[in-house]
């Protein structure tokens, strides 16, 4: 009879155990569904409170878009040149010249700037700038600009005619025929002559009645010109 009440009494501990469990588990649920999103969402904005806080706290880096420099010409004999550029008003420019910082100069309030004098040597140059405003931002590199600084004159021969040739073939007519480097302009009293490809030119020149003079010249990109002149006489 003892052992058949106390087994009872047990069986009721348990199950009432196991309601408890149930019920605590459905409260549990039921909590979390009610109140779990707004504890999370609170805790997100919390977070995200503290975060934005520590980066107001930061420094703020300000995009500054890199300057637009104008071309140079293919090659020049000048011994200074002149950069122009475009960029964002109420900063400062820094031009570098062969990789190595030239100079800073302020932007103009139109967004234009220029330098001028800038000493180079013979050979390739190149030039790039960056914009830096008050608090020390840096733009990116600008395009890059390149030049020929040349200042040696083209070679220039000219075969024929000799120097005070007298024409009397009825043609009013000479035949100049000459010699260059590659690439060069020649003019003849202003007129274009071809050359060719390995520098030799032939170019039949009109007279007039007694002395014409011939100036034969040579000019490279850079504007070096080499003269010769040459007089002839024609007879009709």
């Amino acid at each position: 009879m003892v052992s058949s009440r106390l087994r009872r009494f047990e069986e009721k501990n348990a199950t009432r155990r196991i309601a408890i469990a149930i019920f605590g588990s459905i409260a549990i649920l039921v909590f979390l569904v009610l109140f779990g999103v707004r504890i999370l969402i609170g805790f997100s904005l919390l977070v995200d409170r503290l975060r934005g806080g520590t980066q107001q706290q930061a420094p703020q880096q300000t995009l500054i878009l890199p300057p637009v420099l104008d071309p140079l010409p293919e090659a020049t004999k000048s011994s200074t040149l002149t950069v122009r550029g475009q960029g964002t008003p109420k900063t400062e420019v820094a031009i570098y010249l062969n990789d190595e910082e030239y100079k800073k100069i302020a932007v103009d309030q139109d967004g234009t700037f220029e330098i001028s004098g800038i000493p180079v040597e013979e050979g390739k140059v190149s030039l790039n700038a960056k914009l830096i405003d008050e608090k020390n931002n840096t733009s990116d590199f600008s395009n890059t600009i390149s030049t020929v600084i040349d200042r040696t004159a083209p070679k220039l021969a000219v075969d024929k005619p000799e120097d005070n040739t007298t024409i009397n073939d009825g043609t009013h007519k000479v035949t100049v025929n000459g010699v260059t480097d590659e690439d060069m302009k020649v003019t003849i009293n202003d007129r274009i002559v071809v050359v060719k490809a390995d520098g030799s030119f032939t170019y039949s020149m009109p007279l007039n009645d007694g002395e014409n003079k011939l100036a034969i010249i040579a000019h490279d990109p850079a504007g070096n010109e080499t003269k010769i002149e040459r007089k002839v006489i024609y007879q009709p």
